[in-house]
């Protein structure tokens, strides 16, 4: 049981068709445990009951080995499981000659009596658990949180972020895709080789992607795919799994992913530069400032309008920094709703009325700047946690609106997303509403065209659903499968469309956004969003994936930081509000800043208004510097450009601390990336730190010339070079460009 070519070789247990060998180029990368897994299903019962079943459960397979051309097949039939003896699950696994790549699929047929599956975990590979943490030399790429890299995982499972099984309800954070997880690869890797796991999906259909430590000396990492379709006997999964043999890391994986993605997937905008229906505004780069009109800093506490309401109160604060950094502003509001703050779906009218919103939109716009608000996506109130005199209870009973809502697979209806653990603890009590359900999509269109109507340039609608996430729903009496599958996908997708008709319809051109990355394939509706990267230094370290594969399509900002401080020590580590800044910008992000009261910027939403901020002035001409770089000589890269892998860079070392388990990290004191526009191409350099210029030398590989600039106007003079590295010192709290002339 082989299947061997130039570049890999695969075999398999004959007794159970378990994986016992991959070989890449002779390199060994999984890990035989002796008792290894194929595919694993949950299978469901005509009352919801979960029954799991794996290949282990069968009759050794029936197998055959075939040639088509320069295509290997290895067949498995597996049948006659004494649990389930109707069942017969087929497994086919590809491999053409000179492929690193092996490519796999699975079905079944057979089931009966109101059986269903849920979803099948497949293939299962276990790798070894050789971390760089645990004294190897490995380290796993996993693509939550726009982009994770591990050198250990025990930090995760003690975190808040553990790795789990998907189930009903979602937590509103794990590997759920499309969601907090936005692209659907992963990729184990060491120096001498690596292994790329992915589905090659252009359905996006709904799955779980996710790694954890194994029992004994293992890593497994998984796909759990949702199998929900209107034929529930049988099943096809309509895509591959592709595992393959690489060499290099996570970025080599993901121009692996890219060049798939843009060859395959339908759903991808035009790039950001050609795309008309993106406004000329976020072009432009604003700035981001977020800041409550309620309270101080808080999702509880006071319901009063502070010192930015009435709303043109935050005037002179935009104005003052509109000044300083020479740049447009976008205002981002927080508990602005009429209703109560995160209490969706109604979000209308908005705090003092519309006309007092209207009246700050006019003012922004007279000025150039935009105004933007938060709201919290498809869920239901029941009651808010916030403001406990506002309830929906009453409407939701009168109206009969529990047959719109998600249920689980034994008819429960909760939700998780704000609700908090025990409930009440969160923003609110409520449920999900289902997105396949016209009368969801109507709620959602409606409170859409309504806020778009009042002159709001942007607004993040679906904020809680992470990624653009569609809430699980195993409702048979929806009109949709009794499991998730790539309808559920489809069904966001609708849900998007009629909320940009509605859009269209108040005569606006506003856009929509939500929290994370938006997943792959809901960037074409969702052009500006809130980035959620910095959730990983609670349990690992974040890298830039996200841009690698979309910066070209879709412009982010850097987000308001929620749940940062929790986790990283702000008294030992100042500059970090700097260094994330920097992150951001040479990701390509726009730039933002959470605001506390005096129009003084602070470390993140959730830090009271009474605790001091960073310090102003550095972080002010960081801001500054850095955006003038962006929307000058750095603009054709950073806006509009294709990030690339990035150029090794030498230089010194700054220490990360933080509150919890996590060991101090030394990270980069200079920050870089690497970018292509057309036949341009640059690297692009930064200091965050304010005391010193940083020395950095950065390796071409090869023979180079061009110049590198200091200043960020257009028309700076730059300085040539030649040779086959660069040794600059980065001013500090500046930027530095690398320019290349194109190679013959």
């Amino acid at each position: 049981m082989r299947l061997t070519n130039e570049c890999l070789t695969l075999e398999f247990d004959p007794r159970n068709g378990s994986l016992i060998r991959f070989e890449f180029h002779g390199a060994p990368l999984v890990k035989d445990v002796g008792e290894g897994t194929l595919f694993h299903f949950l299978l469901r019962d005509a009352d919801g009951a979960g029954h799991p079943l794996g290949n282990t459960d069968f009759p050794a397979p029936a197998v055959t080995v075939e040639r088509c051309g320069a295509q290997q097949f290895l067949l498995m039939r597996f049948a006659d499981a004494p649990a389930m003896p109707e069942l017969t699950v087929r497994v086919a696994v590809r491999l053409a000659d000179g492929d690193a790549m092996s490519h796999w699929r699975i079905s079944f047929s057979g089931l009966s009596g109101g059986w269903y599956s849920d979803w099948v975990d497949f293939p299962r590979v276990r790798v070894p658990n050789d971390l760089v943490g645990a004294g190897g030399r490995a380290r796993f790429f996993w693509p939550g949180s726009e982009g994770v890299e591990f050198d250990c995982l025990h930090i995760r499972e003690a975190s808040g972020f553990k790795s789990s099984i998907l189930d009903y309800p979602l937590t509103g954070v794990g590997g759920y895709y499309p969601g907090p997880c936005p692209m659907q690869f992963q990729a184990y890797y060491r120096p001498e080789a690596g292994l790329y796991l992915a589905t090659h999906d252009a359905t996006h259909a709904p799955k779980g992607i996710d790694v954890a430590c194994d029992e004994g000396d293992t890593i497994r990492p998984w796909f759990q795919l949702f199998t929900g379709s209107m034929f529930a006997n049988a099943y096809e999964l309509p895509f591959e799994v592709t595992v393959g043999g690489f060499y290099g890391d996570w970025q080599d994986a993901a121009i692996f992913y890219r060049s798939w993605m843009e060859g395959h997937d339908p759903f991808l905008p035009p790039k950001l530069a050609g795309n008309p229906d993106t406004p000329g505004w976020l072009k432009d780069s604003p700035v981001v400032l977020i800041y409550p009109v309620k309270g101080a800093g808080f999702d509880t506490g006071s319901l009063e309008g502070n010192e930015y309401f009435p709303y043109v109160n935050a005037m002179p604060m935009v104005e003052k920094y509109a000044k300083v950094w020479n740049a447009p502003i976008l205002t981002l509001l927080m508990h602005w709703e009429g209703t109560a703050p995160w209490a969706p779906p109604y979000v209308w009218p908005p705090f003092g009325g519309e006309e007092a919103l209207s009246e700050f939109a006019r003012a922004l716009h007279a000025r150039g700047h935009r105004l933007g608000v938060y709201a919290s996506g498809t869920a239901w109130t029941q009651t808010s946690s916030i403001d406990p005199s506002y309830s929906r209870a009453e409407q939701f009973e009168r109206e009969g609106l529990a047959k719109e809502m998600c249920r689980g697979p034994r008819g429960e209806m909760f939700a998780r997303v704000c609700n908090g653990d025990p409930p009440g603890t969160g923003q609110r009590i409520g449920y999900e509403m289902c997105v396949a359900r016209d009368w969801s999509r109507g709620i959602v269109a409606a409170e859409i065209a309504k806020i778009a109507g009042a002159e709001v340039d942007y607004l993040q609608f679906f904020d809680q659903n992470q990624g653009c996430s569609a809430p699980l729903c195993y409702e048979r009496g929806h009109g949709h499968p009794p499991a998730p599958g790539p309808w559920l996908t489809e069904a966001m997708s609708t849900l998007l469309d009629a909320s940009a008709r509605a859009i269209h319809r108040a005569g606006s051109r506003a856009i929509l956004g939500c929290e994370n990355g938006a997943a792959q394939p809901y960037i074409r509706h969702l052009p500006l969003n809130d980035l959620r990267n910095h959730l990983a230094w609670r349990y690992a370290r974040p890298v830039p994936a996200y841009a690698m594969l979309f910066h070209e399509y879709v412009n982010n900002f850097m987000g308001n930081g929620v749940c940062l401080c929790d986790w990283f020590d702000r008294h030992k580590s100042a500059e970090f509000i700097q260094y994330r800044t920097a992150y951001s910008f040479v990701s390509g992000d726009l730039l933002s800043a959470v605001m506390k009261g005096g129009g003084e910027m602070h470390w993140s939403w959730t830090v009271g208004w009474d605790e001091p901020g960073p310090a102003q002035e550095p972080l002010t001409e960081l801001m500054g510097t850095l955006n003038a770089w962006r929307r000058g000589r750095g603009r054709d890269f950073l806006v509009f450009g294709r990030m690339e892998k990035d150029l090794p860079v030498a230089c010194g070392t700054w220490p990360l601390h933080f509150l919890n388990e996590h060991p101090a990290l030394d990270l980069p004191s200079v920050l870089s990336s690497h970018w292509t526009n057309g036949g341009r191409e640059a690297e692009i350099l930064v200091n965050f730190r304010g005391w010193r210029p940083e020395r950095a030398t950065v390796v071409f590989g090869a023979e180079r010339t061009g110049r590198w600039y200091a200043a960020p106007a257009a028309a700076a003079a730059g300085t040539p070079f030649a040779g086959d590295a660069l040794t600059l010192d980065v001013p500090p709290l500046s930027a530095v460009a690398i320019e290349f002339d194109e190679i013959d």
